[in-house]
């Protein structure tokens, strides 16, 4: 059985492969424009990922630069800290060797004195 189209006219496979094919690359071409249209969409897109990545690399170098003076500072005060220690140590070292020198006198005071003591009411 033959068919006809909007005109009447026979369509034979010849034609219908030509309008086929034609149909085809108008769609083809449409597709294509569409995933164009798409793929510079993705690039915009790539770009403001790839400008916030640099925020973001920015940001980590001032907090790490940030980070790093007040480490410095820490170890200042971590330093200073440790050598008041140690001054500390020697202050009460020396402390309790004057102690003991204090009451090696009293006691040498108080023999003294006793002496005197006695040989006064003599």
């Amino acid at each position: 059985m033959l068919r006809k189209n909007k005109d009447n006219q026979i369509v034979t496979q010849k034609t219908l492969e030509k309008a086929l094919t034609s149909q085809s690359k108008v769609i083809l071409g449409a597709v294509s424009e569409k995933f164009n249209k798409i793929d510079q969409k993705f690039n915009k897109i790539d770009q403001k990922f790839e400008n916030i990545d640099q925020k973001f690399e920015n940001i980590d170098k001032q907090i790490e630069e940030k980070f790093n003076k007040v480490l410095t500072g820490q170890d200042k005060i971590c330093k200073q800290l440790s050598d008041m220690q140690d001054e500390n140590k020697a202050s009460t070292e020396l402390y309790k060797s004057h102690d003991k020198k204090i009451e090696k006198h009293e006691k040498r005071i108080s023999k003294l004195e006793l002496n005197i003591q006695q040989i006064s009411h003599k």
